[in-house]
C-alpha cells in the first residue's frame, strides 16, 4: 500500500470523521512527531465568509492552555485543502470503550465527563464553542 501524504505529513490512520472534518493520525516528517492532522471536508472551503470565520476564530484555539484541551499548533491552507495540526491525544475512544465493556457505571461516566465539562468551560468562557463535540 502506497503511504499518503499531506504536506510534509504522513498518514498513519483514520481517527474519525464528523460534520466539519475527518481526523487523521500523522506523522510531522520534519519534527519527527505524532500529530492529529483535522482535515475540512472540501465543499466548506467554497463559502468565503466561512473560511474567514474559521482563520479567526483558530486564532483564538491557538492561544488556550488547558490541560484536557489539545494544543493547536498550526492551521494551514495549501494543495486545496484547509486542515488543523494538533497535539494527538493519547488513550481510548469513548465509543471503543463502550464497544468493548458496555454501558458505563455512573462512576466511570462522572469520572469522563467532569474534565470535558472543565474544558468546556474554560473554552466557552475565552469565547470558544466547539462545533463537532
Amino acid at each position: 500500500m502506497e503511504t499518503q501524504h499531506l504536506g510534509k505529513f504522513e498518514i498513519l490512520q483514520e481517527l474519525g470523521r464528523g460534520a466539519f472534518a475527518v481526523v487523521y493520525r500523522a506523522r510531522d516528517t520534519v519534527l519527527n512527531r505524532e500529530v492529529a492532522l483535522k482535515v475540512l471536508h472540501p465543499q466548506l472551503l467554497a463559502d468565503a465568509d466561512w473560511v474567514r470565520r474559521f482563520l479567526r476564530e483558530s486564532q483564538t484555539v491557538a492561544a488556550l492552555r488547558h490541560p484536557h484541551i489539545v494544543t493547536l499548533y498550526d492551521v494551514v491552507q495549501a494543495e486545496g485543502r484547509l486542515y488543523l495540526v494538533l497535539e494527538l491525544a493519547r488513550g481510548p475512544h469513548l465509543g471503543q470503550r463502550l464497544a468493548a465493556q458496555g454501558r458505563l457505571r455512573w462512576e466511570e461516566a462522572l469520572a469522563i465527563l467532569k474534565p470535558v465539562a472543565e474544558a468546556l468551560d474554560y473554552a466557552h468562557g475565552r469565547g470558544v464553542v466547539h462545533r463537532d463535540l
